[in-house]
């Protein structure tokens, strides 16, 4: 049986990735070790959400804590690193 038949991906298939905005890490320049699904990104928006802030860059969201968006010093139109570890991606069919 190949892989469709386990509900995995098949080699060549078109996937999607898709992950939670709690699941990104957001660093000022690219992280090393373990996490190795990174992404450089412009920051297009900062929106209050709840108890956390919501780092928005296009389409991708990352959820941090207050205290981290104010270390980070991020605003707008900066660039940074969007990082998510390989487990927290799930991959649907495009």
């Amino acid at each position: 049986a190949d892989r469709a038949d386990r509900g995995g991906p098949v080699a060549g298939t078109p996937m999607v990735a898709a992950f939670r905005p709690a699941t990104v890490a957001v660093f000022p320049a690219r992280a090393t070790g373990s996490p190795r699904n990174s992404w450089p990104v412009t920051v297009t928006a900062l929106e209050p959400q709840g108890d956390l802030v919501r780092v928005r860059a296009g389409r991708l969201s990352a959820d941090i804590t207050p205290q981290a968006a104010a270390d980070l010093a991020i605003t707008p139109g900066d660039e940074v690193w969007f990082t998510v570890k390989a487990t927290e991606v799930d991959l649907y069919p495009a």
